[in-house]
């Protein structure tokens, strides 16, 4: 009966996790203590306790804590590229731009703090372009150049733009709107106005059809005026005979 009893408390325990379960557990656990707590205050030693694995176990999978979190936003940038909508070329030009832009503003709002340190370590790591990351951003710059080649093949956009020179703006005005809200100084920023602001900024400096200026306005008001004018004096006027 001893043995019986012995039997059937071992296999009513805990299941013993895989190596790739335990991996997965100590990545999803650092990436809610990088959320919570932020990259400068993350600790391996905290990762461990809440996964309930011991400090050593994290070091066999992770040679430092920089390796940890690099692993982690590679994780999260995997995922916002699964996630990220592929703009419909039958939408207007316009409506595509917004909708890659917007997916990007939206990932930042979600994670600030892997944001931060993708931003401030890892592009700041002068060994960056060799690092899983830089090919994944460069795999979501390509989805912004492919919306501006499909304007330029419409004779939306200029011919003669250079496509680097905008794309480095729109993700600069990305960066830049917001960067309050990622250093903690803005609580919130909406990503559906901001997303719209940045869309017509870059799209009507680089259209073919410019924007009507004041002058042109005037002169066509004028106009309008005068053809007003004449059509009613036509109208007034009887026939002749």
């Amino acid at each position: 009966m001893r043995g019986l009893s012995s039997k059937t408390s071992s296999r009513s325990g805990p299941r013993r996790l895989s190596k790739d379960d335990r991996i997965a557990l100590i990545l999803r656990t650092a990436r809610e203590l990088i959320r919570e707590k932020g990259f400068e205050n993350f600790l391996p030693l905290e990762v461990a306790q809440r996964s309930g694995v011991s400090e050593g176990m994290v070091y066999k999978y992770f040679k430092s804590k920089r390796e940890l979190m690099e692993r982690v936003a590679e994780g999260w940038f995997e995922e916002f590229l699964s996630e990220a909508p592929v703009p419909d070329q039958d939408q207007p030009l316009r409506d595509q731009l917004f909708q890659v832009i917007w997916s990007s503003l939206m990932s930042i709002k979600r994670e600030p703090a892997l944001t931060r340190f993708v931003l401030m370590e890892l592009r700041a790591d002068p060994n960056y372009r060799n690092l899983p990351t830089y090919r994944q951003s460069r795999r979501f710059a390509e989805s912004v150049v492919s919306v501006i080649d499909l304007g330029i093949q419409r004779g939306l956009i200029r011919a003669d733009l250079n496509r680097k020179l905008a794309r480095d703006m729109i993700f600069g005005a990305i960066e830049h709107a917001t960067w309050a809200f990622l250093r903690g100084e803005d609580e919130e920023f909406s990503v559906e106005v901001t997303a719209r602001g940045i869309t017509d900024m870059i799209l009507d400096g680089i259209s073919t059809q410019k924007p009507l200026t004041t002058e042109m306005i005037e002169r066509l008001e004028h106009m309008a005026g005068q053809l007003a004018n004449e059509l009613h004096n036509a109208r007034m006027t009887p026939p002749a005979g």
